[in-house]
Protein backbone atom coordinates (compact mmCIF):
# COMPACT_ATOMS: atom_id res chain seq x y z
CA UNK A 1 0.00 0.00 0.00
CA UNK A 2 1.32 3.44 -1.06
CA UNK A 3 -0.47 6.73 -0.94
CA UNK A 4 0.02 8.92 -3.95
CA UNK A 5 0.61 12.29 -1.32
CA UNK A 6 1.91 13.18 1.96
CA UNK A 7 -1.08 12.96 4.18
CA UNK A 8 -1.81 14.43 7.37
CA UNK A 9 -5.20 13.49 9.50
CA UNK A 10 -5.39 16.37 12.33
CA UNK A 11 -8.18 16.30 15.29
CA UNK A 12 -7.80 12.47 16.16
CA UNK A 13 -10.14 11.42 18.49
CA UNK A 14 -10.37 7.57 19.00
CA UNK A 15 -8.14 4.76 18.66
CA UNK A 16 -10.17 3.36 15.66
CA UNK A 17 -9.11 6.35 13.49
CA UNK A 18 -5.60 5.92 14.16
CA UNK A 19 -5.33 2.33 13.52
CA UNK A 20 -7.21 2.64 10.20
CA UNK A 21 -4.92 5.83 9.36
CA UNK A 22 -1.89 4.23 10.23
CA UNK A 23 -2.83 0.89 7.94
CA UNK A 24 -3.70 3.00 5.01
CA UNK A 25 -0.21 4.83 5.62
CA UNK A 26 -0.98 8.11 5.95
CA UNK A 27 2.09 9.93 7.05
CA UNK A 28 1.01 11.65 10.73
CA UNK A 29 -1.64 11.58 13.33
CA UNK A 30 -2.75 15.37 14.66
CA UNK A 31 -4.82 15.76 18.32
CA UNK A 32 -6.21 18.35 18.85
CA UNK A 33 -4.78 19.88 22.12
CA UNK A 34 -6.06 23.51 21.78
CA UNK A 35 -6.68 24.90 25.58
CA UNK A 36 -9.33 26.81 24.29
CA UNK A 37 -11.31 23.45 22.19
CA UNK A 38 -14.31 22.01 23.66
CA UNK A 39 -12.91 18.95 21.32
CA UNK A 40 -9.13 18.90 22.89
CA UNK A 41 -8.42 15.03 24.63
CA UNK A 42 -6.44 14.44 27.65
CA UNK A 43 -2.87 13.35 27.81
CA UNK A 44 -3.77 9.97 28.96
CA UNK A 45 -6.37 9.10 26.36
CA UNK A 46 -3.66 10.54 23.38
CA UNK A 47 -1.03 8.36 24.77
CA UNK A 48 -3.39 5.17 25.05
CA UNK A 49 -3.97 5.86 21.24
CA UNK A 50 -0.04 6.29 20.73
CA UNK A 51 0.92 3.10 22.07
CA UNK A 52 -1.43 1.08 19.84
CA UNK A 53 0.02 2.40 16.79
CA UNK A 54 2.59 2.51 14.84
CA UNK A 55 4.26 3.93 11.66
CA UNK A 56 2.89 7.53 11.68
CA UNK A 57 4.45 10.78 13.42
CA UNK A 58 2.42 12.02 15.81
CA UNK A 59 1.20 15.43 16.12
CA UNK A 60 0.51 18.12 18.49
CA UNK A 61 -2.04 20.35 17.26
CA UNK A 62 -1.90 23.36 19.75
CA UNK A 63 -3.32 26.53 17.66
CA UNK A 64 -3.16 29.58 20.06
CA UNK A 65 -2.64 27.82 23.09
CA UNK A 66 -0.28 29.54 25.68
CA UNK A 67 3.32 28.61 25.49
CA UNK A 68 3.02 27.97 29.35
CA UNK A 69 0.24 25.11 28.52
CA UNK A 70 2.17 24.09 25.50
CA UNK A 71 5.37 23.39 27.66
CA UNK A 72 3.27 21.68 30.46
CA UNK A 73 1.76 18.89 27.92
CA UNK A 74 5.03 18.60 26.15
CA UNK A 75 6.52 17.00 29.65
CA UNK A 76 3.90 14.53 29.15
CA UNK A 77 3.64 13.69 25.31
CA UNK A 78 6.15 12.82 22.73
CA UNK A 79 5.03 14.23 19.93
CA UNK A 80 7.15 14.35 16.36
CA UNK A 81 5.94 17.30 15.20
CA UNK A 82 3.48 20.37 16.84
CA UNK A 83 1.47 22.58 14.77
CA UNK A 84 1.54 26.67 15.46
CA UNK A 85 -1.35 28.92 14.64
CA UNK A 86 0.73 31.92 12.04
CA UNK A 87 -0.14 34.65 14.53
CA UNK A 88 1.28 32.38 17.61
CA UNK A 89 4.53 33.59 18.87
CA UNK A 90 6.93 30.52 19.44
CA UNK A 91 9.54 32.24 21.37
CA UNK A 92 8.80 30.79 24.59
CA UNK A 93 8.00 27.03 23.41
CA UNK A 94 10.31 24.22 24.38
CA UNK A 95 10.53 22.78 21.17
CA UNK A 96 13.07 22.04 17.95
CA UNK A 97 11.65 24.84 16.10
CA UNK A 98 11.96 22.97 12.49
CA UNK A 99 9.83 20.39 14.02
CA UNK A 100 7.68 22.87 14.57
CA UNK A 101 4.17 23.23 11.69
CA UNK A 102 2.29 26.63 11.17
CA UNK A 103 -1.14 26.33 11.20
CA UNK A 104 -3.39 28.99 8.87
CA UNK A 105 -7.07 28.53 9.68
CA UNK A 106 -8.28 30.51 6.94
CA UNK A 107 -6.20 31.61 3.32
CA UNK A 108 -7.54 34.97 4.04
CA UNK A 109 -4.08 35.46 6.09
CA UNK A 110 -2.33 34.84 3.17
CA UNK A 111 -1.11 38.23 2.11
CA UNK A 112 1.61 40.05 0.33
CA UNK A 113 3.36 40.51 4.49
CA UNK A 114 3.33 36.85 5.25
CA UNK A 115 6.81 35.38 3.92
CA UNK A 116 8.51 38.44 6.05
CA UNK A 117 6.49 37.38 8.84
CA UNK A 118 7.20 33.23 8.52
CA UNK A 119 10.49 34.26 8.34
CA UNK A 120 10.36 36.39 11.46
CA UNK A 121 8.67 34.12 13.41
CA UNK A 122 9.15 30.91 12.18
CA UNK A 123 12.69 31.11 10.60
CA UNK A 124 13.56 27.18 10.95
CA UNK A 125 9.80 26.14 9.67
CA UNK A 126 9.48 24.44 6.53
CA UNK A 127 5.72 22.74 6.65
CA UNK A 128 2.69 24.94 6.20
CA UNK A 129 -0.86 23.50 6.74
CA UNK A 130 -3.32 25.04 5.46
CA UNK A 131 -7.28 24.68 6.26
CA UNK A 132 -10.81 26.35 4.79
CA UNK A 133 -8.48 26.41 1.19
CA UNK A 134 -11.03 26.48 -1.87
CA UNK A 135 -10.93 26.56 -5.72
CA UNK A 136 -10.83 30.39 -5.84
CA UNK A 137 -8.81 31.16 -2.84
CA UNK A 138 -5.95 28.35 -3.97
CA UNK A 139 -4.33 31.41 -6.39
CA UNK A 140 -3.08 32.81 -3.05
CA UNK A 141 -0.41 29.39 -2.84
CA UNK A 142 1.78 31.63 -5.14
CA UNK A 143 2.19 34.35 -2.67
CA UNK A 144 4.26 31.84 -0.52
CA UNK A 145 8.02 30.88 -1.15
CA UNK A 146 8.82 27.87 -3.05
CA UNK A 147 11.56 26.54 0.24
CA UNK A 148 7.37 25.79 2.00
CA UNK A 149 6.00 21.98 2.07
CA UNK A 150 2.29 22.83 1.66
CA UNK A 151 -0.51 20.79 3.18
CA UNK A 152 -4.40 21.71 2.22
CA UNK A 153 -7.70 20.65 2.57
CA UNK A 154 -9.77 18.40 -0.18
CA UNK A 155 -11.52 20.96 -2.44
CA UNK A 156 -14.96 20.53 -4.14
CA UNK A 157 -14.12 16.73 -4.98
CA UNK A 158 -11.75 13.97 -5.04
CA UNK A 159 -11.14 14.80 -8.77
CA UNK A 160 -10.83 18.36 -8.29
CA UNK A 161 -8.56 17.79 -5.39
CA UNK A 162 -5.72 15.60 -7.00
CA UNK A 163 -5.91 17.27 -10.00
CA UNK A 164 -4.56 20.36 -7.19
CA UNK A 165 -2.30 18.68 -5.17
CA UNK A 166 -0.39 17.55 -8.68
CA UNK A 167 -0.31 20.74 -9.36
CA UNK A 168 1.02 22.82 -6.64
CA UNK A 169 3.11 19.52 -5.60
CA UNK A 170 0.87 20.02 -2.00
CA UNK A 171 -0.11 17.22 0.68
CA UNK A 172 -3.44 16.58 1.43
CA UNK A 173 -5.09 17.66 5.15
CA UNK A 174 -8.18 15.18 6.05
CA UNK A 175 -10.10 14.77 10.03
CA UNK A 176 -11.00 12.56 11.75
CA UNK A 177 -14.43 12.19 13.53
CA UNK A 178 -16.15 11.11 16.65
CA UNK A 179 -17.08 7.85 17.23
CA UNK A 180 -20.78 6.38 17.11
CA UNK A 181 -20.10 4.38 19.82
CA UNK A 182 -16.72 2.97 21.13
CA UNK A 183 -15.40 0.16 18.66
CA UNK A 184 -18.00 1.28 15.63
CA UNK A 185 -17.08 4.10 13.43
CA UNK A 186 -18.00 5.07 9.95
CA UNK A 187 -15.14 5.46 7.40
CA UNK A 188 -16.53 7.54 4.76
CA UNK A 189 -15.22 10.43 4.47
CA UNK A 190 -11.56 9.31 5.45
CA UNK A 191 -11.42 6.22 3.15
CA UNK A 192 -13.25 7.82 0.09
CA UNK A 193 -9.82 9.82 -0.27
CA UNK A 194 -7.39 7.94 1.06
CA UNK A 195 -8.62 4.87 -1.46
CA UNK A 196 -8.63 7.30 -4.88
CA UNK A 197 -4.72 8.26 -3.69
CA UNK A 198 -3.84 4.32 -3.16
CA UNK A 199 -1.70 3.81 -5.60
CA UNK A 200 -1.80 0.36 -4.73
CA UNK A 201 -5.20 -0.24 -6.29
Amino acid sequence: MSLKYFVHVSSITNLSDARYCSGMMVNSLGFDLDENSNNKLSTENINEICAWVNGVDFVGEFNNSSSNYINDILNKINFEYISININKSIKNIDFDNKRILISIPDPKLITSKINDHLMSFFPDSRTIIIDNMNKKSISKLDILDNNYDIIINPLDNINTTKSFLDKFNLGLLLKGSQEIKPGYKDYDSISDYLEAIDESF
